[in-house]
Parts: structure tokens; sequence; C-alpha cells
């Protein structure tokens, strides 16, 4: 027993190919290796005082997930994203929100509708205080209807998405004006849900997505903006349904 038990243990630890990961994961998403930086193994080995084997594994995995890209004769080099790749990528994690917070709506308790307003009132703080501690908050926020909708399957798919789309949301977020919109938006999802209002919380979700695709179209071209009032246009013809 007690020889199954240590060797459970020991299986549940992580590798170092896999904290590596997490680590390069983290360094993207925080914006420190910008889009087209050269993920160059012997530097990393270097860094992180490891062999380049785990390197060799992580940097796999990034490619993998579409956080990294590989070329002939360049190696591999952080991702970007062409306007047309990431109106796919916005649709997709629209979808993917929406749905999460109509069973958010319809399934959280008492305490993690409070937990979400408790999250919501602390990122008000932040608006003229640090942009990285809002940032970090809006994940959260995020993170909290995902729980909330009980649905692990449909949680790890938008958090997968989301970690492809964050470096360039967060983008978004560190400029005051934006921030400011993204927390008014937040108001009105906090309201529908703790009020269980489904068709409510659908509409401020979509509303809170479409309004994301307009401010990240002012940060990287016109071109987005183009498909974007497109969409617009779809949405205000959808109906909702609960």
């Amino acid at each position: 027993m007690f020889g199954e038990s240590a060797q459970s243990e020991e299986h549940s630890r992580p590798t170092r190919a896999e904290l590596l990961r997490e680590k390069l994961t983290q360094e993207i998403i925080s914006g420190r290796l910008v889009p087209g930086t050269k993920l160059d193994e012997q530097e990393i080995a270097n860094r992180f005082d490891v062999s380049r084997t785990p390197v060799r594994e992580a940097v796999r995995h990034l490619v993998a997930v579409g956080l990294a890209e590989s070329q002939p004769h360049v190696g591999a080099t952080v991702s970007g994203f062409h306007l047309e790749r990431l109106s796919v990528f916005l649709d997709a994690a629209t979808e993917l929100e929406v749905v999460c917070v109509r069973l958010a709506a319809s399934r959280m308790d008492s305490f993690e509708r409070a937990n979400l307003a408790s999250l919501h009132a602390s990122m008000r703080k932040e608006l003229l205080g640090s942009a990285e501690r809002y940032v970090e908050l809006d994940r959260k926020f995020h993170e909290c209807i995902y729980q909330g909708s009980q649905n692990e399957v449909l949680a790890d798919a938008i958090r997968k998405l989301q970690i492809r789309l964050w470096p360039i949301y967060r983008v978004r977020l560190t400029l005051l004006q934006n921030a400011r919109q993204s927390y008014s938006e937040h108001d009105q999802i906090v309201s529908a849900i703790g009020a269980g209002d489904v068709i409510a919380s659908q509409l401020a979700m979509r509303a809170h997505m479409s309004s994301s695709a307009l401010m990240l179209e002012r940060l990287h071209g016109n071109a987005l903006g183009v498909m974007t009032l497109a969409k617009q246009e779809r949405i205000s013809k959808l109906e909702v349904r609960p």
C-alpha cells in the first residue's frame, strides 16, 4: 500500500519539461516574450539551468497549442496573429463565453455569486491603480464564470482558447480607457448573474466580447474592424435562447 502511494505521488509530480512549459506560457501571456521572439533552446536552458531536453519538449508543446510556431531554418518563435486568424479565434471565444455565462447564471449558488461580485468590486479599486493587477483580476473574473458553469469540459475548452488569445487581450486591458469600458460591461454581467437572468447574462457577455473585438480593432488595424462590424450586424439579428 505504501509503495503504491509513493509511486502515485511520484507520478503526480510535474516533470522539468512541464514546469518549464508553464513558466514559458506565463512569460508569453504576461508579454515578457512578445510575438516573433525566437525561442532559443540553449538560451532558455541556460536561463532556467536545465538541459536542452526538457526545453525541447516544452517548446514542442507551445507549438502544438499555438503559442509558438516553428519554421524551417528559423526554429520556434512566439506566435503572432494575422487579422483573419484573430477574427476566427474571437468568434469561437465569444460563443464559448456566452454558453458558459448562460450555465453560470442558472447554476451558481449564492456563495459563488457573492464571490464574483466581490472580485468585481476589487477590480474597481485597480482602475486607477496597477494595470497589471487589473489584468490579473480580469482573468480571475472570467475564471469564476467558467467554474460557475459547472461544466468542466466547456471550461477546459475555453481556458485553452483563452491562453492563445490572452497575450493580445492583456495589451488592451493595460489601457485605462479600455479597462474602464471592460469594467462597465462586467457590471452588466454581474447584475444578470446575480439575478439569475439567463437571457440578460447572455446578452451582456455577447456585448462584452463584441466590444473587446472593437477595441482590438483600434489596436490592430481597420481590417479587423470591418469584419467585426459585419459580425455585429449578424449578432443584432440573433435570437438569444435561454
